[in-house]
């Protein structure tokens, strides 16, 4: 895992300035790189690399020694190479050569050199201050495609706002001890892009874990530093993790842990609001909002939208597990029994297959046997709701079907879960909305 500092340089005669981050100053410097080289290399050893893009036009200009002419006379300017060697760093610099970026197959040449230079794992510093052209963005997308291809990280990008001078011939008359230019980090866009991508992820595959890996990477160290005490940081994490939480109870079945982390998350999301975040990244977090939100009311309600998130996140099979179950917690709730004792499910289940089949009380099973008294509060139940047991035998033979991988004499084929389940959700619900909820 290597240190990578990147940076391009111009061709321009750059003139010496004191550039200034935070506490931090290098004054009548003429190269923005010696100050942020500075800032970011001193620790750096032989295994890092210092890598200056440059044109060939830049190199002769810029990285070499007095390439600059005026009225005809060759300046005396000292080039980058020897201004960075001079800071008599252990890390070895390289200067590596770029086309100037005239035409598409001279841009896709670009992003090729710049990738062929990152290695698995590098951890970037990335110096934007004398890109030009498309370079900002196209080095964005290389380190980003990076990311995924090499694992890279992002530790630092920086920019040196020299246009706080104004024109060039205005900066020219300023005298030098007035030349401050300040460099302004830009990490936290690059952060921005990453939580946009993982709330992207997470709203359109319900997968939770890149949000909860980004927020460990970026708030771990701020708790560590505060021991816990940086309130803006323990949000997040805590939203993280209930985030994480949430989406596995949802894969997992979960359908009672899954009521109470919506109800967590809403109020996360909210405290998360109240704080001082990066503007954009709030109205990420209210995308999140919008759809936690939907679950709200009673247990039944919350399966119904556990089932429809199942659904639009392709959890085809915990749809219908979670929509079958859901509509037994119903029938108990209407029945006047505990939800969640086992064997009050199992002859719920029983109940419903005995009504739609007209199955004899000669030919029941147990547990229902056992349990007559109950069994017939349900079967007076459908009596007045008889789409209630019609609807469970819709799911049933489709969800044992799933549970058991298709391995029966005829199994169904995939498109028919795909097909059924949006519409099984919709009758459910319909049906639930319908009920006589003042039987008791």
């Amino acid at each position: 895992m290597a240190r990578v500092y990147l940076s391009f340089l111009g061709t321009n005669d750059y003139l010496p300035c004191t550039y200034y981050f935070q506490e931090k100053e290098i004054q009548g410097i003429r190269f923005v790189q010696e100050a942020t080289v500075s800032m970011n290399c001193r620790d750096w050893s032989s295994d890092d690399r210092i890598l200056i893009f440059t044109t060939t036009e830049a190199e002769g200009k810029n990285w070499l020694d007095n390439g600059h002419t005026k009225n005809g006379e060759r300046q005396q300017r000292e080039g980058l190479d020897q201004s960075l060697k001079k800071l008599n760093l252990e890390v070895p610099i390289r200067n590596v050569l770029i086309p100037e970026g005239k035409s598409e197959a001279e841009i896709w040449e670009i992003f090729q050199v710049l990738f062929d230079n990152l290695q698995t794992n590098d951890q970037i510093v990335f110096d934007i201050t004398h890109s030009f052209r498309s370079i900002p963005m196209l080095a964005m997308v290389v380190l980003n495609y990076a990311k995924v291809m090499k694992g890279i990280n992002i530790l630092g990008i920086y920019y040196g706002a020299f246009e706080i001078l104004g024109s060039l011939k205005e900066a020219e008359k300023k005298p030098i001890e007035d030349r401050r230019v300040p460099i302004f980090d830009l990490t936290p866009f690059d952060s921005l892009l990453d939580w946009s991508l993982a709330i992207d992820r997470f709203l359109g595959s319900g997968d939770a874990i890149p949000i909860y890996a980004l927020a460990k990477k970026e708030v771990s160290p701020l708790l560590k530093k505060s021991e816990g005490k940086d309130e803006l940081a323990g949000d997040i994490k805590n939203l993280a993790d209930t985030l994480k939480a949430f989406t596995q109870s949802l894969a997992t079945c979960r359908c009672r842990d899954t009521a109470r982390l919506s109800n967590q998350l809403r109020k996360l999301l909210k405290q998360c609001e109240r704080n001082d975040l990066i503007k954009p990244l709030k109205p990420l977090l209210r995308k999140i909002d919008n759809r936690v939100s939907l679950f709200n009311g009673d247990d039944f309600q919350q399966g119904i939208q556990a089932a429809k998130w199942c659904l639009e996140h392709n959890l085809i099979q915990q749809g219908f597990t979670i929509l079958e179950e859901s509509l037994i917690t119903h029938a108990i709730t209407l029945a006047g029994f505990d939800p969640y004792i086992k064997v009050i499910r199992e002859v719920a289940g029983q109940a419903m297959n005995i009504f739609s089949r007209n199955i004899s009380e000669d030919r029941w099973k147990e547990p229902a046997v056992e349990h007559k008294e109950i069994t017939n509060r349900f079967l007076e139940i459908f009596q007045f709701e008889p789409e209630i047991p019609k609807r469970f035998l819709s799911i049933v033979d489709k969800r044992n079907d799933l549970n058991h991988g298709g391995c029966r004499e005829e199994p169904l084929a995939a498109s028919i879960f795909l097909q059924s389940l949006g519409q099984l959700i919709d009758n459910v619900e319909k049906t639930i909305l319908k009920a006589k909820t003042s039987i008791r």
